[in-house]
């Protein structure tokens, strides 16, 4: 199941779980040298700190401190270099520049944006910290960051066409407040081959307003009359379902526990299994429609069913990337942080 913002699973075409939408935008880690920029800016985070023309005159205060002030401690007790961390960060697929971390590390700025809240997160694990050692000391208003607008992640015009008539029928809400920060799925494959069942845990962040459901969008490998069900939800309830009548695309919408208002997170999981009729799926993805912090897949194989073949693929806009994966140990995983929108998948198959 795809939550949109958000993921799914399959291999002709994506599953039901295009995630939570996460957002993407003036993320300074991704900039090659760092954050500075040309145009004028003031009074941002309501008078916390101001830039303009991209220098800093006024420095973070309070809990911004905090943060560059635990971040100096922690490189300092490891005795690294920040060339050095930079350079593991990016070795962990978090691309961050010198300029960047160095601003960090002064006080100047702070992270703002999932993929710089992804870097600091790999900042924690690098230098042996807890998560949220450093994370918890950043300011609130600044960790929203600027949001880009969600872009539906499928590039086939009827899956794109049915996913928003689906989301129509549903009565969506819509979902261009809402961030996806992070989102693992475990997979479990039967002995036949086939997804047997996918557990998803899902955590989001309003960046405006009031949020109080979160939609599913599901998209068969072929067309069906059995839509796969949902249950064991936490932090939720099931609130409608609806089967479009192209019979590919389906969806759900989960009603929060607790509405979550800007800065707010919420966690949620739920169990995805398929009754008998739904199509075979020897697939997982998670789609998102926007940047999101943290996205895992985890396939775990039945110990009679080892694929002879396992493939991982990304699909971006203009761009499909795929890469052979080994199965050997009894499962395979993908992770990405600071990826979307796209979609993220391993597929597998079995030789005659």
């Amino acid at each position: 199941m795809a939550a949109l913002p958000g993921g799914g699973h399959d291999a002709a075409a994506p599953p039901r779980t295009a995630g939570p939408q996460a957002g993407r935008g003036g993320d300074d880690s991704c900039r090659p040298e760092g954050c500075d920029t040309a145009e004028p800016y003031a009074d941002r985070t309501k008078g916390i700190f101001t830039l303009r023309r991209g220098t800093v005159t006024d420095r973070l205060e309070d809990q911004g401190g905090a943060f560059a002030a635990a971040l100096r401690a922690a490189i300092s007790d490891r005795g690294i270099t920040l060339a050095r961390l930079r350079s593991q960060l990016i070795d962990d697929g978090n691309p961050v520049s010198m300029a960047t971390l160095s601003y960090w590390r002064s006080g100047d700025r702070q992270p703002e944006g999932p993929q710089s809240l992804s870097v600091v997160d790999g900042i924690e694990d690098r230098l042996g910290l807890h998560r949220g050692h450093l994370g918890s000391l950043l300011i609130p208003t600044a960790r929203l960051g600027p949001i880009a607008p969600p872009r539906l992640p499928f590039d086939e015009e009827r899956e794109q066409r049915e996913t928003e008539e689906t989301l129509r029928e549903l009565r969506a809400a819509p979902q261009d407040a809402l961030r996806d920060l992070s989102t693992h799925m475990t997979v479990f494959v039967g002995a036949d081959g086939a997804v047997e069942k996918t557990i998803m845990r899902s955590l989001v962040q309003a960046t405006r307003g009031t949020i109080t459901e979160v939609p599913l969008i599901d998209v068969a490998p072929i067309e069906t009359d059995v839509m796969s069900a949902i249950s064991d939800v936490v932090g939720g309830r099931i609130d409608r379902e609806y089967l479009h009548r192209g019979r590919l695309v389906s969806g759900v919408v989960i009603a929060l526990d607790e509405p979550i208002t800007t800065g707010g997170t919420t966690l949620f999981e739920f169990t995805e299994t398929f009754p008998p009729g739904y199509p075979p799926r020897q697939s997982a993805w998670h789609a998102t429609s926007r940047s999101a912090r943290e996205s895992l897949i985890w396939v775990r194989f039945h110990p009679d069913a080892l694929p002879s073949w396992c493939e991982e693929y990304i699909e971006t806009e203009g761009e499909y990337i795929s890469v052979m994966r080994s199965t050997n140990g009894g499962s395979v995983h993908l992770a990405r942080h600071g990826f979307g929108p796209g979609i993220l998948g391993l597929r597998w198959g079995y030789d005659e």
